[in-house]
C-alpha cells in the first residue's frame, strides 16, 4: 500500500514538473535565438497562437543573419509578402470609398514592407519600458477587407485583408480603433502602452446578440 501511494505521489510530481516545463518553454520561446527551437515551436503551435506573428519574422531575421555571417548550411529566407491581389468578393461594396482606400493602403504597405519588417524586428528585439513605440498586430478573421482607423494623439490607418493579418508600429498612447467589418461598425478603446495582438471575427447577427 505504501509503495502504491509513493508511486502515485511521484507520478503526480513528474506530471506537475512536465506541465511547468511546457509553460516555461512557451514563455521563453519569445526570448530564444535558436532557429531550430523556434521552427519546432511554430510547427506544433496552434494556428491562432499570437506568438506565431512575432516568431515568424524573428525566425526570418535569425536565418538571414546566419546566412550573412556565412554559417554552414544556412539559407536566406524571404519575409512573407503582403497580399496585393484583392478579391472583389471581399468587398460588399467594391466601388465604395472605403474599398478604394483599402487598395491604396495595401499597395503602400507592399512598397514599404521591408522597412516595416525592419521596424517590427527592431521594436521586437529592443522592446523595453522606456521605448516610445509599440507593435499592434491585428488579425482579421472576417470575410471582408478592413481599414482599421487608429485614432488618438496620433492617427494611423491600417489595411487588414479578409482572413489575413497586418501590423503597424505606433507611438504609445490611448487610441480608439474603428473600422467597418462587413457593413457593421467596429469600435474599441485601447491603452496601447505595450505590444499587443488583436483579433476580430465576423460580426454576429443582431438577433443572436439579443439572445445573449
Amino acid at each position: 500500500m505504501k509503495k502504491n501511494i509513493f508511486f502515485i505521489v511521484a507520478l503526480c510530481a513528474m506530471l506537475a514538473c512536465k506541465s511547468t516545463g511546457i509553460e516555461n518553454h512557451s514563455k521563453n520561446i519569445l526570448e530564444s535565438t535558436d532557429t531550430r527551437e523556434i521552427e519546432n515551436y511554430l510547427a506544433t503551435a496552434h494556428p491562432d497562437d499570437p506568438k506565431r506573428s512575432v516568431l515568424k519574422p524573428k525566425l526570418i531575421a535569425l536565418k538571414n543573419s546566419e546566412w550573412t555571417k556565412g554559417k554552414k548550411n544556412a539559407k536566406p529566407m524571404e519575409a512573407r509578402p503582403v497580399i496585393t491581389e484583392i478579391p472583389s468578393a471581399a468587398f460588399k461594396k467594391p466601388n465604395s470609398e472605403e474599398a478604394e482606400e483599402f487598395k491604396k493602403l495595401i499597395a503602400a504597405t507592399s512598397k514599404e514592407h521591408k522597412e516595416k519588417t525592419v521596424k517590427l524586428l527592431n521594436a521586437m528585439f529592443n522592446e523595453d519600458i522606456n521605448s516610445k513605440e509599440v507593435i499592434l498586430l491585428f488579425k482579421n478573421r472576417s470575410d471582408c477587407n478592413l481599414v482599421l482607423k487608429i485614432q488618438g494623439k496620433d492617427f494611423y490607418n491600417l489595411a487588414v485583408p479578409a482572413k489575413g493579418e497586418n501590423f503597424i508600429v505606433i507611438n504609445k498612447g490611448t487610441y480608439t480603433l474603428k473600422g467597418n467589418v462587413c457593413d457593421v461598425v467596429y469600435s474599441s478603446k485601447k491603452d496601447l502602452n505595450k505590444s499587443i495582438f488583436l483579433t476580430i471575427d465576423n460580426p454576429k447577427p443582431a438577433e443572436e446578440k439579443k439572445k445573449k
